[in-house]
């Protein structure tokens, strides 16, 4: 079988499955998501990986009680938050990692106890980045809290429209400047909204991924390449919407399987190439021979 001939038949096959309405696995209480994995009591959350108690989420990672969330990453108890890293107790952060018991921040690190501050590192008790007392700032606290947040917003786009905007946020991570919204990462190469990777190259919203490139929406993959949406995969390529698969190739819509080839909503498989079963020896050989083709 030549490459070619595989992969109309691939298509062929993937096209005569109904489409899921949902792609999701492994969740409990969470009927109204998609794309999630590894998610309870979780509400009209979209992918979103490990996430407890959420509602109304995106791009959420191992983050548990948030509301309103878009690609908050092991974070705790936020609300109206984007692409906030190990963040606890906020609300209306923006660009911040390692910030708690916070308000209408943006772009903050390592601090806590502000409100309406913007570009602070390593600060505590700040209103609108001017410095007061625990007691001072507390008092103070009470009475902005009566306000109403579009108040609080607009005073922050005003501060912040006074600091210069970098060109990427990363924080905590090695040989990793080309991309943005990376933390704890070693080694990664034009990678956008990646955590605690390594190896990597051309990946969007990853989180715990090593020696892998062009990958969209992965967490957990080693050594894959060309996936999207797919949780818990080793040594796969051209795979999507699948979890807990490894030695793999084409597949969509598939869970715990491994060395598969070309297949299509397959359940706890073993040696299966466009959905028919094989022996172990069989699917080597014809494997085998469709790479060999397409090189």
């Amino acid at each position: 079988m030549t490459f070619d001939e595989f992969y109309s038949q691939y298509i062929a096959l993937k096209r005569s499955f109904p489409l899921s309405p949902t792609h999701s696995h492994s969740n409990e209480n969470s009927d109204y998501v998609s794309y999630s994995y590894r998610c309870k009591n979780c509400y009209y959350c979209f992918d979103s990986v490990d996430c407890n108690n959420c509602l109304y989420c995106f791009d959420c990672v191992r983050s548990n009680d948030i509301i309103d969330g878009d690609y908050c990453v092991e974070c705790e108890q936020l609300y109206e938050s984007v692409d906030s890293y190990r963040c606890y107790n906020s609300v209306f952060l923006n660009y911040c990692a390692r910030v708690y018991d916070s308000y209408f921040c943006r772009n903050c690190f390592d601090s806590h106890n502000l409100f309406g501050c913007a570009d602070l590192k390593q600060k505590q008790y700040c209103i609108f980045n001017k410095q007061y007392t625990k007691k001072e700032y507390e008092k103070q606290a009470v009475e902005l809290l009566k306000t109403a947040s579009e108040e609080h917003l607009k005073k922050l786009d005003e501060l912040v429209r006074q600091y210069p905007i970098g060109p990427t946020y990363v924080s905590n991570s090695q040989n990793s400047d080309y991309g943005n919204q990376v933390h704890y990462c070693t080694n990664c190469y034009l990678c956008f909204d990646t955590a605690r990777s390594t190896d990597l190259a051309y990946t969007y919203d990853t989180a715990h991924c090593t020696n892998s490139m062009d990958l969209t929406y992965c967490y957990k993959a080693e050594l894959c390449y060309a996936c999207s949406d797919s949780s818990k995969i080793y040594n796969c390529d051209h795979i999507e919407w699948s979890s807990d698969c490894y030695d793999s190739s084409y597949l969509s819509g598939c869970n715990d399987c491994h060395s598969c080839f070309g297949c299509i909503g397959l359940f706890h498989k073993r040696f299966c190439i466009l959905n028919k079963q094989y022996s172990e020896a069989e699917y080597q050989k014809r494997v085998a021979g469709v790479r060999a083709a397409a090189r």
